[in-house]
């Protein structure tokens, strides 16, 4: 038990996915309450992760609360690794951070006692119950410059015991609401160029529209629609493609369905003669858009994934989005769309043992050819 101002605190850790079920109702109603609401931290975000992950995976997931009901939730799981093919180590790695999407990591928590609470949930992690159960924490994709990143660092700052390599990654945004009016006068020359000469040529093949999924479409084919447009992109530009990604697909089969049923879902398609040519999986999430996934038809018109794009930007401005988030990755492709770079963070944290001693020696990440999960 934790005590603090006279209230009593009680944090257990949650290791079966029976008791993860349990906390649907109290997770999402302290989501809304958190310095981090993202759809990405969503309990349907995460149980959807779960099933298509199998039965594999432990869940490792810390709980504070108090006689009024939860405070605060780490969401973890277990993965071993092994560091040169000779030491085994026991990982705590974020629900959700691989096989889904998943991006802005981050522990729930009352937004009125953020660092408070986070500090607690750190802590906790050095408790003698808990301490033998893991060795390293990789925690990405950090909204760094966010309220909610800044109080996760500043909380792990404060814990003694707890030793950090922290590394920058990128992200890109568009905040709409500097664009209130249409956005292309605002656009290079060039991507002008590259959105109405598409459209032209889109005119002279025949007729097209952009169409939004709605509830009486069927889904499961549009998204099966959607894997076969993408890979036939990335083969052709020779990168990898859904098929080399099971796992990530047969998440969004499972999660694309209920988040049209839940209102978040903006899966769009440009037809050209009846046929699907381009297509965009997003989703809508505190007044926020979040592009996820896009794929067309190398063999068609080139450039209709800009039209699809340019689309994709009206209908965001016409529902009043905040935000256009491109997500992970800065690159040349988003700046002409009016992206700013954002700061965010990948955290490799250990605690101080004998069997750590080469983590603070050397800058080991478990993303290279040392420490590799099994």
């Amino acid at each position: 038990m934790l005590v603090s101002n006279t209230e009593s605190f009680e944090i257990r850790v949650i290791k079966n996915w029976d008791n993860f079920a349990t906390l649907k109702e109290d997770w999402q109603n302290l989501l809304v309450q958190s310095d981090a609401d993202n759809l990405f931290l969503t309990w349907e975000w995460m149980d959807c992760w779960r099933i298509a992950q199998g039965e594999l995976i432990t869940p490792f997931i810390i709980v504070i609360q108090d006689s009024q009901g939860i405070l605060a939730i780490a969401p973890f799981y277990i993965q071993e690794y092994r560091l040169a093919q000779l030491v085994t180590y026991q990982a705590l790695r974020f629900i959700g951070d691989k096989g889904s999407g998943s991006e802005y990591s981050n522990f729930i928590v009352k937004k009125e006692d953020g660092i408070v609470l986070k500090s607690r949930l750190w802590e906790h992690l050095l408790s003698p119950e808990v301490k033998p159960c893991w060795d390293f924490i990789w925690f990405t994709n950090v909204k760094a410059w966010a309220e909610g990143g800044q109080t996760l660092l500043q909380s792990l700052a404060s814990v003694k015991g707890l030793n950090c390599n922290q590394r920058t990654v990128e992200f890109a945004q568009i905040p709409l609401r500097k664009y209130s009016t249409d956005i292309l006068p605002e656009l290079s020359k060039s991507l002008r160029a590259d959105i109405r000469r598409p459209s032209r040529r889109l005119d002279k093949f025949g007729s097209w529209q952009m169409l939004t999924c709605k509830g009486d479409d069927d889904i499961n084919e549009l998204l099966e629609q959607l894997f076969s447009l993408h890979n036939k992109h990335w083969l052709n530009a020779g990168l990898g493609t859904f098929q080399r990604r099971p796992e990530l697909a047969d998440f969004y089969r499972l999660f694309v369905p209920l988040a049209l049923k839940k209102g978040w879902l903006r899966l769009l398609r440009l037809e050209s003669n009846g046929e699907i040519q381009a297509m965009q999986l997003g989703y809508v999430y505190n007044n926020q858009f979040l592009a996820i996934q896009e794929g067309f038809n190398p063999d068609f018109i080139p450039g209709v994934g800009q039209v699809l794009r340019y689309y994709s930007f009206t209908n965001c401005q016409q529902e009043g989005l905040s935000c256009y988030d491109f997500l992970g990755i800065y690159t040349d492709h988003k700046r002409r769309w009016l992206a700013e770079k954002k700061l965010g963070a990948n955290l490799f944290i250990w605690r101080t043992k004998m069997k750590n001693i080469p983590f603070s020696i050397k800058k080991i990440w478990p993303t290279g050819r040392y420490l590799k999960p099994l």
